[in-house]
């Protein structure tokens, strides 16, 4: 049976507990949650390094099988919106960079999803795939979720003194507001404080922090997500034409709030810097809950090529159900970390020792390392 065509999504800084298919109750991706519905979703995907271009060159380095299958069939074409020059010895046949502008600090928002980084990505990759000789593959690798948070603002997320404006000139431009008191309620509404910066933050929290804060900043995440979600339905749509594949994932994590963090830079390693997304369109609905490393990733899109038994077959999925391996994670933000199918143990920079139930405790919120000594022991190497 001919390989289908394949279109690869991988985002740096994409949190999992973000997107309404892994369970989140504040944010709503229709798009992925179709993706979901019809296809695989990896519920314990973890990186065994919180480097994201070291996952990405483990899963496109040169030489790798799935590319060779694919290669057979048309040509291989990444297309970025950041030079990949640590990315070196690779599988694509053609490198497309989507020229972007330097973030500035005076930089806004764009006005139309197209106009973003992540919009123009995705614009690139549907008229490469509508010209002629179109690609086998065309992966989409992007760090806008890392460097720059430029998807269209709604007017409720706007600072006070221009979602004020903004809410004043609208109310001048309609008569809808006849009724006084209507108007009080609505003038009394909570008004964002966060400021309109396209360049994500990086903080740690404080008690002394407003409390409004964090909930504000999670919330603009939640609008880059949204930005995904809605693209990916474009995507979606093409493939779909085209009786083709798509995957979903990232190749690092983004603190919402875990450990008293917020950003893509953290002090100290925990399960929300290397717990990564996975949807694969097709096959399903099918939920892998176990735990899982992503360099299986080469082996999913060889399996998808393949087109013999899915993604994986029954027998695949049962046996790494029952006895999944432990995944050792490299970070210079520790000293030694290690996953296994039932706990997280992480050793910080200064010795100090974490273990956490998994994978009941999905943010780390309980460190049980000193009454469990003997679980730290035998995962972490003497």
């Amino acid at each position: 049976m001919a390989t289908p065509p394949l279109i690869v999504v991988s985002l740096e800084a994409i949190a999992p507990n973000a997107l309404s298919c892994y369970g989140c109750s504040w944010n709503s991706t229709t798009s992925l949650d179709q993706l979901c519905g019809e296809g695989w979703i990896w519920d314990r995907l973890v990186a065994p390094t919180d480097d994201a271009l070291e996952v990405l060159q483990k899963w496109v380095g040169e030489g790798s099988h799935w590319a060779r299958l694919y290669r057979k069939v048309g040509p291989l074409s990444l297309i970025a919106d950041q030079p990949l020059d640590r990315l070196g010895d690779h599988c694509f046949d053609e490198i497309t960079v989507v020229a972007v502008d330097p973030v500035t600090e005076d930089q806004i928002p764009c006005q139309e999803v197209f106009e973003t980084r992540f919009g123009q990505l995705i614009a690139t990759a549907i008229e490469r795939l509508n010209q002629p000789n179109s690609p086998s593959v065309i992966w989409i690798h992007s760090d806008f979720l890392r460097k720059c948070w430029d998807a269209p603002i709604p007017l409720s997320q706007l600072p006070n003194e221009l979602s004020s404006q903004s809410s004043a000139a609208e109310i001048d431009d309609s008569n809808t507001w006849d009724d006084a008191d209507e108007l009080d309620d609505w003038e009394t509404e909570p008004q964002q404080t966060v400021p309109l910066q396209v360049h994500p933050p990086n903080f740690k929290i404080k008690p002394e922090d407003d409390p409004d804060e964090l909930p504000q900043w999670i919330d603009r995440y939640a609008v880059q997500i949204a930005l995904v979600d809605t693209m990916m339905g474009y995507l979606i749509e093409e493939i779909k034409a085209r009786e083709g594949r798509l995957v979903f994932t990232g190749t690092s994590g983004f603190r919402l709030g875990q450990d008293r963090e917020f950003g893509f830079e953290p002090t100290k390693l925990r399960s929300a810097d290397i717990h990564l997304p996975l949807l694969i369109s097709g096959d399903g609905p099918m939920r892998m809950p176990h735990l899982t490393s992503s360099d299986q990733l080469p082996n999913l899109l060889e399996a998808i090529g393949q087109n013999d038994e899915g993604v994986c077959s029954a027998d695949q999925w049962a046996e790494s159900r029952s006895c999944p391996d432990s995944v050792r994670i490299r970070s210079t933000r520790c000293r030694e970390a290690v996953m296994s199918p039932e706990w997280f143990c992480v050793v910080d920079p200064d010795s100090q020792e974490n273990l956490f139930l998994k994978p009941d405790d999905l943010n780390d919120y309980n460190n049980v390392a000193r009454l469990r000594p003997d679980v730290v022991d035998s995962l972490i190497e003497p």
